[in-house]
C-alpha cells in the first residue's frame, strides 16, 4: 500500500479508537544511552501490556527523555487495540518518516513497536538508506 493511502486508511481507523481508554505516552531507548547505535522512540498506546513490556525490554524514563532532548530523529509509534477486529488489523512501517502505526492487535510483536518494528525493520532502513551501508548487509 502506498504510504499516503496507508496514512489515510489507518487515520480513519485511529479516529476515536482510544475514546474512553487511558492513553499512555512511552518514551523509550533501544540500546545503551552513550552508544551511537542507540535509537530513541516514543510510542502512544492504549495498552497497559505495552507499557509494562516496554519497561522490561527498553530503557524508559530519563534515559529516553535525555536522548529525545538531543536527538530530533526519533521513531514515532502509534498503537491502539481498537476493537481487535482482524478485518481492521494493520501494522504499517513508514521508514521514510521514522513512523510505525499498529491498530487492531494485542499481540506483542505487533504492539511493542520498539521490538520487531523498530529494531528489525526501521533500523534496517536506517543503516542502508541513511547511513549508506550496502543493502546486502
Amino acid at each position: 500500500m502506498a504510504p499516503a493511502d496507508a496514512y489515510q486508511k489507518l487515520g480513519a481507523l485511529f479516529d476515536g479508537s482510544m475514546r474512553g481508554r487511558t492513553m499512555y505516552v512511552v518514551p523509550y531507548l533501544m540500546g545503551v544511552p552513550v552508544s551511537r547505535f542507540a535509537r530513541v522512540g516514543v510510542e502512544l498506546t492504549d495498552s497497559i501490556y505495552v507499557v509494562l513490556n516496554m519497561r522490561i525490554m527498553t530503557r524508559m524514563g530519563n534515559a529516553a527523555l535525555g536522548e529525545l532532548e538531543t536527538n530530533p530523529d526519533f521513531v514515532k509509534g502509534l498503537h491502539s487495540k481498537a476493537d481487535l477486529n482482524p478485518e481492521r488489523r494493520f501494522i504499517c512501517h513508514f521508514p521514510e518518516d521514522n513512523t510505525i502505526w499498529s491498530i487492531g492487535s494485542g499481540y506483542g510483536g505487533n504492539v511493542l513497536l520498539g521490538k520487531k518494528c523498530l529494531a528489525l525493520r526501521i533500523a534496517s532502513y536506517m543503516v542502508t538508506a541513511k547511513a549508506g551501508w550496502p543493502s546486502t548487509c
